[in-house]
């Protein structure tokens, strides 16, 4: 007994004693950041036209309405390739002229929103959304006839077209189709230059329809029609644009040659087609087919007349007749792919 207290009394004696490990703290992981979304605006600056000017007020008002971060790129920073493209939620091209590397760039990047505004030779994609590059040809040029009609005082109106082209026959029947409407006792002076006519043809055109004293004129967008409307307007003759900027590429904004004289002219609002489909797009719905502008989604329109030829009682008179146009209740009797009349 005294030997089994001697060894219980050894083992439970003083010695080394293990010491318990305290559990490690563990640092709780980092939280990565969420980037802010934002979207990226690649367009001339300055605007080249008042179309592009719009379309970027718009997307810019968009995207200020989602809460997010506008960055503008210049047409010639390289952004499209590579990994420099980023992530952004839309990336809009407006007026670039790049148009291909924005299509190819969309194929390549299907988590990405695209939007081109203004750029040719461009199809959309299930995410590009494609407004304007296109217009509705006979339309402007109706619009130009109605103008030029509603404001003849002598009955004679001018006009400098393209010969030898389905473009130029489309305008030509739409001017013509457009007197016919708001004068039809008017008399048409029709001068149909070569596509390749420059601009001392278009002058030498003009100067013949002067010889035919012409009260009012329009002529097909171009180096000839509108050197002929400005040679026309210098000499005193009321000119409408079948083209849009006419007012502003022309005549310089007011400070060109004749400015007085411009009764008025086309104008595309790629803000309201934007308007109806931009927010249906950024949320995920696609559009299989261009938007081009035209009469019956809002996207032609008259600009804001800038000189008084037009009264305000016309004004309103005119603006009827594009509303019944729009509606569908009025024909303006031309193929708008040929320019044949029907």
């Amino acid at each position: 007994m005294l030997l089994a207290a001697a060894a219980a009394g050894c083992s439970g004696g003083a010695g080394t004693a293990t010491a318990t490990p305290s559990p490690t703290e563990q640092a709780a992981p980092s939280a990565t950041p969420t980037p802010e979304p934002y979207a990226v605006i690649m367009a001339p600056d300055p605007a080249p036209t008042a179309a592009v000017e719009l379309a970027i007020t718009a997307v810019e008002d968009f995207a200020g309405e989602r809460g997010w971060e506008i960055r503008r790129v210049t047409p010639g920073v390289e952004v499209l390739g590579g990994d420099r493209l980023g992530g952004p939620r839309l990336f809009a091209a407006i007026g670039s002229g790049i148009g291909g590397e924005v299509y190819a760039a969309a194929q390549n990047r299907p988590d990405i929103r695209f939007l081109a505004v203004e750029e040719t030779g461009i199809e959309p994609l299930d995410n590009l959304l494609v407004i304007g590059g296109d217009f509705r040809q006979d339309q402007a040029a109706f619009m130009a006839g109605l103008l030029a009609g509603i404001e003849n005082r002598n009955d004679y109106v001018g006009w400098i077209g393209e010969e030898g082209t389905t473009r130029g026959k489309i305008f030509q029947t739409g001017f013509r189709h457009g007197i016919r409407y708001v004068c039809p006792r008017c008399r048409l002076f029709d001068f149909e230059l070569p596509p390749s006519a420059d601009a001392s043809a278009g002058i030498s055109a003009a100067g013949q329809l002067i010889q035919n004293y012409i009260d009012t004129a329009s002529a097909i967008p171009g180096a000839a029609g509108e050197a002929g409307l400005a040679d026309l307007a210098g000499n005193g003759v009321r000119v409408a644009g079948a083209g849009t900027d006419f007012y502003r590429l022309v005549f310089g904004s007011g400070s060109g040659t004749g400015a007085e004289y411009v009764l008025g002219e086309a104008a595309f609002r790629p803000d309201i087609l934007l308007a109806e489909r931009l927010g249906r797009f950024a949320d995920g719905e696609g559009f299989s087919e261009p938007v081009a502008y035209s009469l019956e989604n809002g996207g032609l329109v008259f600009a804001d007349f800038i000189n008084d030829w037009v009264s305000s009682a016309r004004r309103i008179y005119l603006n009827g007749i594009l509303e019944e146009v729009a509606a569908g209740r009025l024909d303006i009797g031309i193929d708008p792919e040929t320019g044949e009349e029907r």
